[in-house]
Protein backbone atom coordinates (compact mmCIF):
# COMPACT_ATOMS: atom_id res chain seq x y z
CA UNK A 1 0.00 0.00 0.00
CA UNK A 2 1.07 3.82 -0.75
CA UNK A 3 2.66 5.04 2.38
CA UNK A 4 3.63 1.95 3.99
CA UNK A 5 7.35 1.57 5.14
CA UNK A 6 9.02 -1.12 4.23
CA UNK A 7 12.12 -2.88 5.77
CA UNK A 8 14.76 -4.42 3.53
CA UNK A 9 16.11 -7.16 5.38
CA UNK A 10 19.09 -8.75 4.20
CA UNK A 11 19.15 -12.75 4.18
CA UNK A 12 22.35 -13.74 3.14
CA UNK A 13 26.13 -14.32 5.12
CA UNK A 14 27.13 -10.56 6.77
CA UNK A 15 31.04 -10.80 7.40
CA UNK A 16 32.24 -9.08 10.27
CA UNK A 17 35.05 -11.20 10.76
CA UNK A 18 38.23 -10.28 12.25
CA UNK A 19 42.03 -12.13 13.09
CA UNK A 20 45.00 -12.18 14.63
CA UNK A 21 48.02 -14.17 14.16
CA UNK A 22 49.63 -16.18 17.16
CA UNK A 23 53.13 -18.09 18.12
CA UNK A 24 53.16 -20.74 20.76
CA UNK A 25 56.77 -22.23 20.71
CA UNK A 26 58.97 -24.39 22.53
CA UNK A 27 62.29 -25.73 22.12
CA UNK A 28 64.36 -27.91 23.90
CA UNK A 29 67.97 -26.62 23.31
CA UNK A 30 70.60 -25.21 26.15
CA UNK A 31 73.39 -23.87 23.66
CA UNK A 32 70.46 -21.67 21.29
CA UNK A 33 68.75 -20.61 24.66
CA UNK A 34 72.43 -19.53 26.36
CA UNK A 35 72.82 -17.70 22.39
CA UNK A 36 69.57 -15.84 22.85
CA UNK A 37 70.24 -14.71 26.74
CA UNK A 38 73.56 -13.43 25.27
CA UNK A 39 71.60 -10.85 23.22
CA UNK A 40 68.80 -10.06 25.31
CA UNK A 41 69.76 -6.68 26.14
CA UNK A 42 71.67 -5.73 23.12
CA UNK A 43 70.79 -2.82 20.84
CA UNK A 44 68.33 -5.67 19.26
CA UNK A 45 64.46 -4.78 18.39
CA UNK A 46 62.88 -8.03 19.37
CA UNK A 47 59.69 -8.52 18.18
CA UNK A 48 58.35 -10.66 21.10
CA UNK A 49 59.14 -12.06 25.04
CA UNK A 50 60.67 -15.25 24.87
CA UNK A 51 61.32 -16.95 28.19
CA UNK A 52 64.50 -18.73 29.10
CA UNK A 53 64.01 -21.89 31.24
CA UNK A 54 66.91 -24.09 32.21
CA UNK A 55 67.49 -25.59 28.37
CA UNK A 56 64.07 -24.93 27.06
CA UNK A 57 63.09 -21.68 25.22
CA UNK A 58 59.23 -20.56 25.25
CA UNK A 59 57.27 -18.60 23.48
CA UNK A 60 53.93 -17.47 23.66
CA UNK A 61 52.54 -14.76 21.47
CA UNK A 62 48.44 -14.32 21.13
CA UNK A 63 48.47 -10.89 20.45
CA UNK A 64 49.64 -10.51 16.47
CA UNK A 65 52.95 -11.85 16.41
CA UNK A 66 54.51 -11.53 12.63
CA UNK A 67 56.25 -14.93 12.07
CA UNK A 68 58.13 -14.38 8.29
CA UNK A 69 58.30 -17.99 7.97
CA UNK A 70 57.82 -21.56 9.38
CA UNK A 71 60.27 -24.13 9.84
CA UNK A 72 59.24 -27.57 8.05
CA UNK A 73 62.66 -29.38 9.26
CA UNK A 74 65.45 -28.72 12.30
CA UNK A 75 67.65 -27.01 9.70
CA UNK A 76 65.61 -24.35 9.15
CA UNK A 77 64.78 -23.77 13.10
CA UNK A 78 67.27 -21.44 13.62
CA UNK A 79 66.69 -18.87 10.61
CA UNK A 80 62.74 -18.72 11.19
CA UNK A 81 63.77 -18.09 14.85
CA UNK A 82 66.01 -15.22 14.35
CA UNK A 83 63.94 -14.00 11.73
CA UNK A 84 60.36 -14.43 13.80
CA UNK A 85 61.99 -12.66 17.00
CA UNK A 86 65.14 -10.29 15.71
CA UNK A 87 63.91 -9.49 12.48
CA UNK A 88 66.55 -10.88 10.97
CA UNK A 89 67.38 -12.87 8.31
CA UNK A 90 70.45 -15.42 8.48
CA UNK A 91 71.13 -16.21 4.83
CA UNK A 92 72.07 -11.95 4.44
CA UNK A 93 75.26 -12.54 5.95
CA UNK A 94 76.53 -14.66 2.75
CA UNK A 95 75.89 -11.46 0.61
CA UNK A 96 78.97 -9.61 -0.21
CA UNK A 97 77.04 -6.49 0.54
CA UNK A 98 76.56 -7.75 4.43
CA UNK A 99 76.72 -5.71 6.47
CA UNK A 100 76.91 -1.90 4.75
CA UNK A 101 73.96 -2.70 2.76
CA UNK A 102 71.74 -3.84 5.28
CA UNK A 103 69.10 -1.79 8.20
CA UNK A 104 70.44 -4.22 11.05
CA UNK A 105 71.92 -2.19 14.07
CA UNK A 106 75.23 -3.08 15.23
CA UNK A 107 74.27 -5.81 17.45
CA UNK A 108 71.81 -7.35 14.80
CA UNK A 109 75.22 -7.78 12.72
CA UNK A 110 77.05 -9.11 15.78
CA UNK A 111 74.72 -11.80 16.46
CA UNK A 112 74.40 -12.96 13.20
CA UNK A 113 78.24 -13.09 12.33
CA UNK A 114 77.81 -15.44 15.74
CA UNK A 115 74.99 -17.41 14.33
CA UNK A 116 76.12 -18.01 10.88
CA UNK A 117 79.66 -19.13 12.23
CA UNK A 118 77.53 -21.74 14.53
CA UNK A 119 74.59 -22.68 12.44
CA UNK A 120 75.44 -26.22 12.53
CA UNK A 121 76.62 -26.52 16.79
CA UNK A 122 73.14 -24.83 17.51
CA UNK A 123 70.93 -26.90 15.11
CA UNK A 124 72.77 -29.89 16.12
CA UNK A 125 71.83 -28.80 19.84
CA UNK A 126 68.41 -28.50 19.41
CA UNK A 127 66.24 -31.63 20.67
CA UNK A 128 62.96 -30.59 20.31
CA UNK A 129 61.10 -28.30 18.95
CA UNK A 130 57.15 -27.35 19.09
CA UNK A 131 55.94 -24.49 16.86
CA UNK A 132 52.66 -23.69 16.26
CA UNK A 133 51.88 -20.42 15.00
CA UNK A 134 48.96 -19.45 13.15
CA UNK A 135 46.08 -16.81 12.71
CA UNK A 136 42.92 -17.12 14.94
CA UNK A 137 39.94 -16.05 12.90
CA UNK A 138 36.42 -15.44 13.70
CA UNK A 139 33.37 -13.96 12.58
CA UNK A 140 33.68 -16.52 9.57
CA UNK A 141 31.92 -19.08 8.45
CA UNK A 142 32.90 -23.01 8.38
CA UNK A 143 33.40 -22.89 4.64
CA UNK A 144 35.56 -19.76 4.57
CA UNK A 145 37.84 -20.90 8.07
CA UNK A 146 38.33 -24.10 6.17
CA UNK A 147 40.18 -22.40 3.00
CA UNK A 148 41.98 -20.19 4.89
CA UNK A 149 44.53 -22.34 5.61
CA UNK A 150 46.48 -20.64 8.15
CA UNK A 151 47.98 -22.70 11.52
CA UNK A 152 51.45 -24.18 10.28
CA UNK A 153 52.61 -27.01 12.96
CA UNK A 154 56.06 -28.23 12.76
CA UNK A 155 57.28 -30.89 15.79
CA UNK A 156 60.90 -32.30 16.35
CA UNK A 157 61.97 -34.88 18.77
CA UNK A 158 65.94 -35.76 17.90
CA UNK A 159 65.91 -38.94 20.43
CA UNK A 160 62.31 -40.52 18.75
CA UNK A 161 63.23 -39.02 15.82
CA UNK A 162 60.63 -37.10 14.73
CA UNK A 163 60.16 -34.40 12.01
CA UNK A 164 56.69 -33.60 11.36
CA UNK A 165 55.28 -30.34 9.62
CA UNK A 166 52.29 -29.58 8.25
CA UNK A 167 50.01 -27.02 7.67
CA UNK A 168 46.31 -26.78 7.92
Amino acid sequence: NKGENYMKIRTDFVTNSSSSSFGIIHIKSKALGEFLEKYRNADIPWTTDFIIDNDMIHIEDMDDIFVPRNPTCVEEVLFALLDMLAGVNLEDVESPEFPVDYDYSEEQVKMLLEANKRVKELTDSIKTVDWHTGIAEWGMDEEEEAESGSDAIFRYDREKKISEYEMF
